[in-house]
């Protein structure tokens, strides 16, 4: 009961293999963007083929068999800066600008990772090598523990700071599985 389907929608060769009743795989090799996704499934249900199936099933749970996790995808360098700041905020509210010249050379630190790192990597290996001198002027040095201990919280572990954009293969099947629904439905109308 093996039914080999084949055709092509923008682009992008689509297969689909049914097996046996509720068993399948999807192919879809995409030219523009090297795109070659796989999955099988061994239990889409009773009386259900990959037509039925897919016409069935939302999204986000196809995206998640054919697609990345979304943690895969490349850091939001913004958003990652964005939860760094924050975290120094909440941890020095009260001491927040108590020393201009380390608020300034934290602030500079921080624009150069933003600036220069562009993936998770750099990123981490950026804030691990983060140094910032505390100058010592008036009674402000008394903070210096706090500050160097605020900047070994935030040094030691960065990768707890990354987010992530969506991946670029998911964000693609987004656009293309409602394209696929679409040409199913032509094939299955009475």
């Amino acid at each position: 009961m093996s039914k080999l389907t084949h055709f092509r929608i923008a682009g992008t060769d689509v297969i689909l293999q049914d097996y046996e009743d509720g068993k399948g795989k999807i192919i879809l090799s995409n030219d523009d963007r090297d795109y070659n996704l796989s999955y099988f499934w061994g239990s889409m249900g009773q009386g259900y083929d990959l037509t039925k199936f897919i016409l069935n099933t939302n999204d986000g749970y196809l995206i998640n068999k054919l697609g990345q996790r979304s943690s895969d995808g490349p850091i939001n360098i913004k958003k990652t800066m964005a939860n760094v700041r924050k975290y120094i905020k909440s941890e020095t509210w009260w001491r927040f600008y108590m020393n201009l010249e380390a608020d300034k050379e934290l602030r500079e630190a921080l624009n150069r990772v933003q600036q220069f790192a562009g993936c998770q990597n750099e990123f981490v290996h950026m804030m691990q090598d983060l140094e910032v001198d505390f100058p010592k002027q008036g009674h402000y040095h008394e903070h210096e523990s706090d500050f160097k201990e605020m900047i070994q919280s935030i040094s030691s572990e960065p990768w707890y700071f990354i987010v992530n954009d969506e991946p670029h293969v998911n964000v693609w099947l987004s656009k293309f599985l409602p394209q696929l629904r679409k040409h199913l439905r032509k094939e299955v109308k009475p």
